[in-house]
């Protein structure tokens, strides 16, 4: 293992070990300050930067590894958007600027609005049975790891924390019930892109109407635009120095979680990794909504496009146009029945009838209509 464990000091890693092993078996033991009674506290850390890697690792430690005491996992991610379980990403995000830019778009299993993060953006993740879960208890640790920082920060609402008024953080939380563990994970922006914001993310401006979750805007910082020195390695390490001093575990060591890892060997982690990653998941899982796209093209007509999507998927296509080729638009709406939803799904969709208008006219008007179409799903 290298000297520095994300910018840990080797006399904050006593006995660092591979998370995989003892996420493979019981928190035995007792930790100073604590009873039998009283699960062994436990501090993860990773510098893996794939955000999927990390949800599976958050869904294998709830559903598969034994919780007996708090834990904390550290981590950040490479460059994605993240939506929230039942939000539509086609609402949320402008698809097309991702794919683009090569950013990932992930859809989380826990609940929250859309966001994007980078590397910039430090995760923490609190997991603990659920009967000593405690919401303002994490955030204090979060608090407490900031003023070793020198940021004086605050609690707003139930989930949000502040400095001076603008937004430094924000939480989501998820609570197995059947296995008794309860997770609440967050982040904390450093030193993240924030004009990314206004490249991927909207409010869309679009007809479209959607029965999912919207995000909400808020005023945001960076903490490095007041604390220059401030970097992800430097607040994991206050941390694990806070999460160690609450809950009296000042022996416990900085578990290494990583793609060498036992534990991302096994066939739970893999299976939710591999769901993660799914397209069916990702789009598949969208609420149903309904778009509507309106235009008028010069030498083509007026077009107006109705959209019913359910499941990621156009479920019914009704075009209204003054176009001189009405077979054009009975064929398109045939075609676009059951097709993927999104510029790459629509151009599939309707290329195939180029074989059937090969006449000027009609062909302009296909043409016309798939690429307007393609452009205005994905803007």
């Amino acid at each position: 293992m290298a000297a520095r464990l994300l910018g840990l000091p080797l006399a904050a890693q006593r006995g660092v070990q591979s998370a995989g092993a003892s996420c493979l078996a019981s928190c035995r033991g007792t930790a100073r300050g604590y009873t039998a009674a009283h699960g062994s506290p436990r501090i993860l850390q990773s510098e893996v930067q794939d955000i999927v890697f990390h949800f599976a690792a958050e869904e294998y430690l709830m559903q598969k590894a034994q919780v007996t005491g708090p834990l904390m996992y550290l981590w950040r991610p490479g460059p994605v958007v993240t939506i929230g379980r039942h939000q539509n990403p086609w609402k949320e995000c402008k698809l097309a600027q991702l794919e683009e830019d090569g950013v990932a778009l992930v859809r989380r299993r826990s609940g929250g609005g859309c966001v994007f993060q980078d590397p910039g953006c430090s995760v923490f993740t609190f997991l603990a049975p659920s009967g000593e879960f405690n919401i303002d208890r994490n955030l204090n640790i979060v608090l407490g790891a900031l003023r070793r920082c020198g940021i004086e920060a605050e609690k707003q609402g139930r989930n949000d924390l502040t400095y001076q008024g603008r937004k430094i953080s924000g939480s989501a939380f998820r609570h197995a019930p059947d296995r008794g563990v309860s997770l609440h994970h967050g982040t904390v922006l450093v030193d993240t892109d924030l004009q990314a914001l206004q490249r991927y993310l909207t409010p869309d401006k679009r007809k479209l109407q959607a029965k999912g979750i919207s995000s909400v805007g808020a005023r945001v910082m960076n903490l490095r635009e007041t604390f220059s020195d401030l970097s992800h390695e430097l607040l994991c390490e206050a941390f694990v120095s806070e999460f160690r001093e609450v809950e009296g575990a000042q022996e416990v060591a900085v578990e290494a979680l990583n793609e060498d890892s036992p534990i991302a060997a096994t066939p739970e982690f893999r299976a939710v990794r591999a769901e993660l990653q799914s397209s069916e998941w990702r789009l598949g899982r969208t609420p149903d909504f309904s778009h509507q796209l309106e235009t008028r093209i010069d030498g083509v007509g007026v077009l107006d496009v109705r959209l019913e999507v359910v499941g990621g998927k156009i479920q019914e296509a009704v075009i209204f146009s003054d176009a001189l080729f009405p077979d054009v638009i009975d064929e398109a709406m045939l075609a676009l029945g059951n097709a993927e939803y999104g510029r790459h799904g629509i151009r599939a969709a309707l290329e195939p009838l180029r074989a059937r208008f090969t006449e000027d006219g009609p062909r302009l008007l296909l043409d016309a209509l798939t690429d307007w179409m393609a452009a205005n799903v994905d803007d």
